[in-house]
């Protein structure tokens, strides 16, 4: 009886020892890294449990000049954390801003599910998992980066972001140039490090922000740490529609104006008509912007009156331009005025015509009505008085 209840409590025992048990593992582990003050990092950690019962809980620990603690919200307003705890595992990653020198230590991720553990694993490391990052923070690399710059009209562009002393520790491994986060391609130099990004023709669509990203590496330990600036390019406004002068259409028609431009801050772009910026003015004129910022006019039924200079206009906060078009209006008549201008001269040749010929019928017709053996009537020229004036001989039967 004594030893069936011996055997009883040794199954209790063990049963609650194999409880109190930390049964997780690892599945994401924090790594180490090697950054610049002023700069920031994040560290990750993942567990999952592989028995028991209770939830996963992940605590940070910082080993630093000296001091070894758990870290957590309160810590530093620098340092943020975000835990997320689901059935059977958590994950938790941990950042730190604004980063300096004091920062380099050990960090370590501290994962459990032990029923029995407390809120300080240094103390009790035996209940705990734990997996470590080296934190190394090093002082800022003077960058000397070219100033923000205004950029007016196409033409040569040069921006600098040269390293002039590392340091003994510190060698410069390369330079890359984006622009807006996209790669840049240099017109100058590929040979590394690039120190100067060349553009030969920089114009409107060559604003933005640009940043120069220098890769170092740490001589002591191999390791490559990044520094960046940023450059801005401001670009003032270039219109890039190419309008002829005037345009032409027939009443009646639709004509759709389009202007874009290019600039940065990019170009609030509009149409403007006798000074007023032109928006759904009426129901056959509409206004609306493409997703690339080009401004559309668009009116239907054109009519006489929508003959005028319109004018698109670009601006931003480096400066503004303007180009004009002229819309012309034919009337729906104007393709006939050629023809009824020539039926317009051949009927009034006609008339002519049929008049002097309708005068030399009447004429004749006076001459066959007088009686015979009449005198034809004389002109003035041929009467005796003017004979002389004349000079007429006298073979004529009138000139005795």
């Amino acid at each position: 009886m004594k030893s069936k209840l011996l055997i009883s409590l040794l199954l209790v025992a063990f049963v609650a020892s194999c409880r109190a048990q930390n049964q997780v593992e690892f599945t994401m582990e924090p790594q180490g890294t090697t950054s610049f003050e002023d700069g920031s990092v994040q560290f990750s950690c993942e567990a999952q449990k592989t028995g028991g019962d209770d939830d996963v809980e992940i605590v940070w620990v910082r080993s630093s000049g000296g001091s070894v603690g758990p870290i957590n919200d309160g810590s530093d307003s620098r340092f943020t954390f975000a835990t997320v705890t689901t059935t059977g595992a958590a994950k938790s990653n941990f950042s730190i801003d604004d980063l300096v020198v004091g920062d380099t230590g050990q960090y370590k991720c501290y994962a459990s599910n032990d029923p029995t553990r407390g809120s300080n694993p240094t103390t009790e490391p035996t209940k705990w998992i734990s997996a470590q990052a080296n934190l190394n923070i090093l002082a800022k690399v003077l960058i000397n980066q070219t100033a923000d710059t205004n950029l007016t009209k196409i033409g040569p562009l040069e921006l600098g972001c040269e390293v002039s002393n590392p340091g003994s520790d510190l060698t410069v491994t390369s330079v890359a140039w984006t622009r807006n986060g996209v790669a840049v391609k240099d017109d100058g130099s590929t040979a590394q490090p690039n120190y100067y990004l060349k553009i030969r023709l920089a114009s409107g669509t060559d604003g933005g922000v640009y940043t120069c990203t220098v890769t170092f590496t740490v001589t002591s330990t191999g390791a490559t740490v990044t520094d960046s600036r940023d450059i801005t390019v401001y670009a003032a406004p270039r219109i890039t529609s190419h309008f002829r002068k005037s345009v032409k259409y027939q009443e009646g028609e639709t004509v759709t104006l389009k202007c874009t431009a290019e600039g940065y801050p990019t170009p609030t772009v509009k149409w403007i008509k006798d000074d007023e910026e032109l928006a759904n003015m009426s129901s056959r004129m509409s206004y609306f912007m493409d997703d690339d910022g080009a401004a559309n006019l668009v009116i239907t039924n054109l009519e006489m009156g929508d003959r005028a200079t319109y004018t698109c206009s670009a601006e931003n906060s480096i400066g503004a331009t303007t180009l004009d078009v002229l819309l012309r209006v034919k009337d729906r008549l104007a393709a006939l005025w050629p023809f009824l201008g020539i039926l317009a001269e051949v009927v009034i040749l006609v008339a002519i015509i049929f008049y002097f010929e309708k005068r030399k019928s009447d004429s004749d017709d006076t001459a066959d009505d007088a009686p015979l053996g009449a005198p034809a009537s004389r002109s003035s020229r041929d009467r005796p008085e003017n004979k002389e004036s004349t000079g007429l001989t006298s073979r004529f039967p009138w000139s005795r």
